[in-house]
Protein backbone atom coordinates (compact mmCIF):
# COMPACT_ATOMS: atom_id res chain seq x y z
CA UNK A 1 0.00 0.00 0.00
CA UNK A 2 2.87 2.03 1.19
CA UNK A 3 4.54 1.87 -2.39
CA UNK A 4 1.35 2.58 -4.64
CA UNK A 5 0.78 5.84 -2.39
CA UNK A 6 4.52 6.62 -3.01
CA UNK A 7 4.47 5.85 -6.47
CA UNK A 8 1.20 7.75 -7.16
CA UNK A 9 2.45 10.58 -4.63
CA UNK A 10 5.90 10.79 -7.20
CA UNK A 11 3.68 10.69 -10.16
CA UNK A 12 1.66 13.85 -9.50
CA UNK A 13 4.77 15.38 -8.24
CA UNK A 14 6.61 14.53 -11.46
CA UNK A 15 3.81 15.64 -13.35
CA UNK A 16 3.53 18.93 -11.71
CA UNK A 17 7.15 20.03 -11.97
CA UNK A 18 6.52 18.83 -15.72
CA UNK A 19 3.96 21.15 -16.11
CA UNK A 20 5.89 24.14 -14.08
CA UNK A 21 8.55 23.17 -16.60
CA UNK A 22 7.21 23.81 -19.28
CA UNK A 23 6.67 27.84 -18.59
CA UNK A 24 4.02 27.92 -21.32
CA UNK A 25 2.41 31.58 -21.60
CA UNK A 26 -0.77 30.11 -22.42
CA UNK A 27 -1.17 28.00 -19.04
CA UNK A 28 -1.03 31.28 -17.72
CA UNK A 29 1.55 29.94 -14.69
CA UNK A 30 3.34 33.50 -14.00
CA UNK A 31 -0.44 34.93 -13.55
CA UNK A 32 -2.13 35.55 -9.81
CA UNK A 33 -4.91 33.20 -10.89
CA UNK A 34 -2.68 30.56 -10.88
CA UNK A 35 0.02 31.14 -8.31
CA UNK A 36 -3.12 32.14 -5.73
CA UNK A 37 -4.71 28.60 -6.73
CA UNK A 38 -3.23 27.38 -3.60
CA UNK A 39 -5.44 28.13 -0.50
CA UNK A 40 -1.29 29.06 1.28
CA UNK A 41 -1.47 32.00 -1.22
CA UNK A 42 -4.53 33.83 -0.31
CA UNK A 43 -2.58 36.59 1.60
CA UNK A 44 -0.05 37.35 -0.90
CA UNK A 45 -2.95 37.31 -3.81
CA UNK A 46 -4.87 39.57 -1.53
CA UNK A 47 -2.44 41.84 -1.31
CA UNK A 48 -1.28 41.88 -4.85
CA UNK A 49 -4.54 42.81 -6.09
CA UNK A 50 -5.05 44.87 -4.11
CA UNK A 51 -1.01 46.81 -5.42
CA UNK A 52 0.26 49.45 -7.84
CA UNK A 53 2.43 46.23 -9.46
CA UNK A 54 -1.07 44.29 -10.47
CA UNK A 55 -1.87 46.72 -13.60
CA UNK A 56 2.06 46.26 -14.72
CA UNK A 57 3.35 43.04 -14.08
CA UNK A 58 3.00 39.44 -12.82
CA UNK A 59 3.96 36.91 -10.22
CA UNK A 60 6.71 35.38 -12.47
CA UNK A 61 8.27 39.14 -13.40
CA UNK A 62 8.66 39.53 -9.65
CA UNK A 63 9.90 35.98 -8.57
CA UNK A 64 11.25 33.54 -11.23
CA UNK A 65 14.39 34.11 -13.39
CA UNK A 66 14.39 35.91 -16.54
CA UNK A 67 15.61 33.61 -18.56
CA UNK A 68 13.89 30.13 -19.97
CA UNK A 69 15.76 26.90 -18.51
CA UNK A 70 16.93 28.39 -15.46
CA UNK A 71 13.30 30.28 -15.10
CA UNK A 72 11.50 26.95 -16.03
CA UNK A 73 14.12 25.21 -13.67
CA UNK A 74 13.64 27.31 -10.83
CA UNK A 75 9.63 28.03 -10.69
CA UNK A 76 9.29 23.88 -11.35
CA UNK A 77 11.29 23.05 -8.07
CA UNK A 78 9.93 26.43 -6.00
CA UNK A 79 6.26 24.84 -6.95
CA UNK A 80 7.07 21.17 -6.28
CA UNK A 81 8.47 22.18 -2.97
CA UNK A 82 5.56 23.90 -1.97
CA UNK A 83 2.87 21.29 -3.16
CA UNK A 84 5.14 18.70 -0.81
CA UNK A 85 4.86 21.73 1.73
CA UNK A 86 0.98 22.04 1.49
CA UNK A 87 0.83 18.10 1.50
CA UNK A 88 3.03 17.19 3.85
CA UNK A 89 3.34 19.57 6.44
CA UNK A 90 1.49 18.90 10.13
CA UNK A 91 1.36 22.59 10.83
CA UNK A 92 -0.23 25.24 8.23
CA UNK A 93 2.59 25.41 5.76
CA UNK A 94 3.57 29.53 4.93
CA UNK A 95 5.25 30.38 1.71
CA UNK A 96 8.34 32.60 2.88
CA UNK A 97 11.03 33.47 0.34
CA UNK A 98 14.31 31.76 0.91
CA UNK A 99 17.98 33.52 0.15
CA UNK A 100 17.99 32.58 -3.64
CA UNK A 101 13.93 34.01 -4.13
CA UNK A 102 15.05 36.79 -2.44
CA UNK A 103 18.08 37.75 -4.44
CA UNK A 104 16.05 36.88 -7.83
CA UNK A 105 13.31 39.38 -6.61
CA UNK A 106 15.96 41.90 -5.63
CA UNK A 107 17.60 41.27 -9.27
CA UNK A 108 14.00 41.76 -11.31
CA UNK A 109 13.80 44.66 -9.14
CA UNK A 110 16.90 46.27 -10.14
CA UNK A 111 15.60 44.87 -14.16
CA UNK A 112 12.43 46.55 -14.09
CA UNK A 113 13.50 49.71 -11.76
CA UNK A 114 17.28 49.74 -13.04
CA UNK A 115 16.90 53.53 -14.65
CA UNK A 116 15.36 55.22 -11.60
CA UNK A 117 18.57 52.86 -9.57
CA UNK A 118 21.41 54.27 -12.32
CA UNK A 119 23.03 56.10 -9.45
CA UNK A 120 22.11 54.18 -6.64
CA UNK A 121 23.28 50.40 -7.98
CA UNK A 122 22.18 47.34 -6.47
CA UNK A 123 21.24 48.07 -2.67
CA UNK A 124 21.83 44.36 -1.60
CA UNK A 125 25.64 44.38 -2.31
CA UNK A 126 28.22 44.36 0.79
CA UNK A 127 25.53 43.49 3.07
CA UNK A 128 23.23 46.18 2.51
CA UNK A 129 19.30 46.00 2.32
CA UNK A 130 16.97 44.46 -0.30
CA UNK A 131 14.82 46.87 -1.99
CA UNK A 132 12.14 45.01 -0.63
CA UNK A 133 13.29 45.45 2.77
CA UNK A 134 11.85 49.05 2.60
CA UNK A 135 9.53 49.14 -0.45
CA UNK A 136 7.90 45.51 0.94
CA UNK A 137 4.63 47.57 0.96
CA UNK A 138 4.70 47.85 -2.78
CA UNK A 139 3.87 44.67 -3.72
CA UNK A 140 2.45 43.08 -1.11
CA UNK A 141 1.36 45.23 1.21
CA UNK A 142 3.02 43.94 4.74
Amino acid sequence: MKKKIGMVLGILVVGFGLILLTKLPILGLDEPEFCGGCHVMDGQLETYMHSAHRDVTNCGNCHIPHSLVPGATYKAYTGTKDLIGVVFDKDPYHIQASPMAKDIIQENCLRCHGDFLGDIGDTSEDGGKYCFDCHRSTPHMK
